[in-house]
């Protein structure tokens, strides 16, 4: 059974409903306009926070692989006569 990261779990829906009603019920336009401008900023907050943690994971990887070619390299040159596993 995989997790699918992109799915929404139950909290987030119930947030994402509880804010649906909350605008749909809302009468008073300023305090609409309030809203949407705080959820604009978590928004952009969060979206700031993704880039950095797949930036972040990029360069994991790619140090990760820096490593493996450098090992390779390191037992290719060491043994050249002998074949690589």
């Amino acid at each position: 059974m995989s997790i699918d990261p992109l799915e929404r779990g139950l909290e987030q829906s119930f947030e994402t409903e509880k804010w649906g009603r909350f605008i749909r019920e809302c009468d008073d336009l300023e305090t609409l306009r309030e809203t949407a401008l705080s959820l604009l900023q978590q928004l952009a907050q969060l979206k700031a926070a993704s880039s950095w943690m797949a930036s972040r994971a990029s360069e994991s990887e790619n140090a990760k692989l820096k490593m493996l070619a450098e090992l390779i390299r390191q037992r290719t040159e060491s043994s050249p006569d002998q074949e690589v596993p």
